[in-house]
């Protein structure tokens, strides 16, 4: 019966006599090995020795000494033995000595042999698996995990990766059998919410998911986003399969821009506001892809509905008025190489009705805006335009009715001054220059609000030619070398030799009078006994001329005024040096009718620098 029962489990025996070495195995344990028993034959000891693997020796040899000398109540081993086709098999020896001799020493020896090669196979398999995860879980930067719940209250975590010392601060071994340790480094805030979306999970079995917080080593928090998928076990506990991540730098980032955010909205919510009382609209617009976005205020402006028209530039270009299709598509032309649109042009509403708009616009910087992305202001200047033509036309007729008699009224003082008709007594020729030059003042400012009107109409003629402006620079400065001797100032000329290679398609006469300005305020501006320099310089494909004084300068709060009608620095001025608060304006409009540049250059105390820059003729 005990040989049936062995048979039954496909085990080998073996049979040692341990002070004879003589060996008997059965025909199952010689099957293992590929042989049979007639084939190993004369069967000792050495016949298991001779098989063994050589790695295998001492270990098997040492386990089987400390059975022998009683240190162990069994032999067990599992080892590889070498098959008759030359491969390896895994056995398990077990054994016991069931004998001893009369002096005590072991006598004979009672074992199995049983070949377990696939269950060590799959063993090893699952080792290399572990390996591999092991080795994964090492490269990911959270913590993957198993974690079990069961309906009496208890909780696991029966796997963690060893990243769960950085999340939570405990070992796998820590957790293995009792998450107490891991939920106790829960923020407070947090926990109520964490139990309650696990519960919630254990219920409808639905993904877990939520971001919380966990206290670090340095009595800090840590942000960590969890994820698992739950599934029921047979002993009613639900095992969950997941990923836990630190997410604090993205949760700080992400708390900063939702900051920024309520921020911008605040701040979206006051520019509406003031943008709806000012009446300003502003935009967005992307030169190469032809989109374009408006604010509210910009479809009151166009007399449209914000619900029936998606805008475009296309459809904004459709608006316009069409004697200033022309001026706008410069603008915009202009803005591709300053980044700056600045631009006033009428537009038609749907009804019929035209309205005038100031338009300011400034292009992204060109290497982050691939798109040609401008952004920019629209303001409905219809009514300031409309008290501008009445004060121009007041300012046009008055200084026409007044020319005339002005012309008389300056004709009589000087044949008076002149003393061919009467001699006046000293004091009488006195009161007579200074009527004779406030007169000559007026002359001056009518003169220069007729100009003014006839560039604003588009009346002024100008006879453009190729000019050498050498001369012209020297007959700037001989012209106003009595002024400067009357004010004690020394003026320069400084010219680049390139000039007498190169030339300007100017109107000379209008060219002399932008100079002219610039060399009488210059020397009226002056310290005495100082100097203004006259200067020219070839710069690309352009002519800068210049004055430079070394006067007071232009202050801060006058700079954007500068070149605006009747603008001066402060009333005081305009009366201890004269001047009519033209000049400036003047020169700017006469400038850009020669498609020229106006400027200048100032630090309040340092003096000033103003120039223009024209083409040089092809």
């Amino acid at each position: 019966m005990y040989r049936s029962v062995l048979e039954g489990t496909r085990i080998g025996t073996w049979q040692w006599n341990i002070q004879t070495g003589e060996t008997v195995l059965n025909e199952r344990w010689a099957e293992i090995m590929g042989y049979t028993l007639a084939e190993l034959e004369p069967i000792t000891i050495d016949t298991w020795l001779s098989m063994l693997h050589p790695d295998d020796l001492a270990d098997s040899d040492a386990k089987l000494e400390d059975h022998l000398k009683g240190k162990t109540p069994f032999f067990n081993d599992k080892c590889r033995m070498k098959h008759k086709q030359g491969h390896y098999v895994w056995v398990h020896d077990q054994g016991k000595v069931i004998s001893y001799t009369a002096d005590g020493q072991p006598l004979m020896m009672f074992g199995t042999h049983a070949d377990i090669t696939q269950q060590k196979l799959s063993e090893i398999a699952l080792q290399q698996s572990r390996d591999q995860l092991y080795k994964l879980t090492q490269q990911l930067p959270g913590v993957v995990y198993q974690y079990q719940s069961w309906p009496d209250g208890r909780s696991a975590f029966p796997y963690a990766s060893t990243a769960i010392k950085d999340i939570y601060g405990v070992t796998p071994e820590e957790v293995r059998t009792d998450a107490t340790n891991a939920f106790e480094k829960i923020h407070p805030d947090d926990l109520g919410l964490l139990v309650s979306s696990i519960q919630r999970s254990i219920e409808d079995l639905s993904l877990w998911e939520i971001e919380y917080r966990v206290s670090s080593d340095n009595n800090a928090f840590k942000w960590l986003s969890g994820s698992a998928t739950p599934e029921r076990m047979e002993d009613g506990s639900t095992l969950w399969h997941g990923y836990i991540q630190d997410i604090t730098e993205t949760k700080k980032h992400y708390l900063q821009l939702e900051e920024l955010n309520q921020q911008l909205n605040v701040a979206q919510q006051s520019l509406d506001l003031a943008s709806e009382q000012a009446q300003i609209g502003y935009w967005q617009a992307s030169l190469k892809l032809g989109t374009l976005w408006w604010s509210p205020i910009i479809y009151q402006i166009f007399g449209l509905d914000e619900q029936d028209i998606d805008p475009s530039i296309s459809f904004f270009k459709s608006a316009l008025h069409p004697d200033d299709i022309d001026i706008v598509e410069k603008s915009e032309q202009q803005a591709r190489i300053t980044g700056i649109h600045n631009v006033i042009h009428r537009i038609i509403r749907p009804n019929g009705e035209v309205r005038w708009v100031h338009e300011l616009g400034q292009l992204v910087s060109e290497d982050q805006n691939p798109d040609l992305v401008m952004i920019g202001s629209v303001q409905d200047i219809t009514d300031r335009m409309k008290l501008q033509k009445v004060k121009d036309d007041f300012i046009s007729t008055v200084s026409h009715e007044l020319r005339t008699p002005l012309t008389s009224i300056n004709g009589a003082l000087n044949l008076l001054q002149s003393g061919k008709i009467i001699t006046l007594p000293e004091k009488a020729q006195k009161l007579m220059d200074i009527a004779s030059s406030n007169c000559m003042q007026l002359s001056r400012l009518i003169n220069d609000l007729l100009d003014i009107d006839k560039l604003a109409a588009g009346k002024m003629q100008f006879e453009m030619k190729k000019l050498n402006i050498v001369p012209l620079l020297q007959r700037a400065i001989d012209d106003h070398q009595p002024y400067a001797q009357q004010h004690n100032i020394t003026l320069a000329l400084q010219m680049d030799e390139q000039l007498h290679q190169s030339a300007l398609y100017v109107d000379e006469h209008r060219l002399l009078q932008i100079l002219t300005n610039f060399l009488s305020n210059a020397v009226k501006f002056s310290p005495k006994e100082g100097c203004v320099t006259l200067s020219a310089t070839v710069i690309d494909n352009d002519i800068e001329i210049a004055v430079q004084d070394h006067g007071s300068g232009i202050p801060d709060d006058f700079k954007s005024r500068i070149f605006e009608k009747f603008s001066q620095a402060d009333a005081s001025s305009s009366k201890a040096k004269g001047g009519t608060g033209l000049g400036l304006a003047l020169c700017k409009e006469l400038t850009a009718a020669m498609q020229g540049n106006i400027g200048y250059e100032s630090e309040f105390g340092s003096g000033a620098r103003f120039y223009v820059r024209l083409p040089i003729a092809k």
